[in-house]
């Protein structure tokens, strides 16, 4: 038989919130170690970057002098700026990901309006 507190299963609201909280640890584990890598179309930058949106390393490639400035900054910039893009992306889906299961799981534990609920 289940325990019950105003409409509540006491014992299924605790399941869930364990559940939530697995995803939570889960999600903060794959934060802690994401990285993020991309190299640029033309090969002579890859950047990498964390969950914060940082970059974290900067590899460019051998022979650099064969090409101007502008086209290895521009390297630069499309390596670094896509790592960061898609590091922030990675982390938005993580944290939604464990919100919208926090929020389904409290609509989950809250007694439907048609029970009674004592007060």
């Amino acid at each position: 038989m289940a325990v019950t507190a105003g409409g509540l299963d006491v014992e299924a609201f605790l399941d869930r919130l364990r559940g939530i909280a697995a995803e939570w640890e889960s999600a903060h584990d794959q934060l802690e170690t994401l990285r993020v890598v991309v190299t640029s179309g033309d090969e002579l930058a890859t950047a990498t970057a964390d969950a914060g949106g940082a970059v974290v390393d900067l590899t460019l490639a051998p022979g650099l002098r064969r090409h101007g400035p502008g086209t290895v900054s521009a390297a630069i910039l499309e390596a670094t700026g896509a790592a960061v893009e898609q590091a922030n992306a990675r982390r938005a889906e993580l944290v939604s990901g464990s919100v919208a299961s926090a929020v389904a799981g409290r609509r989950g534990a809250v007694a439907p309006p048609d029970e009674p609920r004592i007060c």
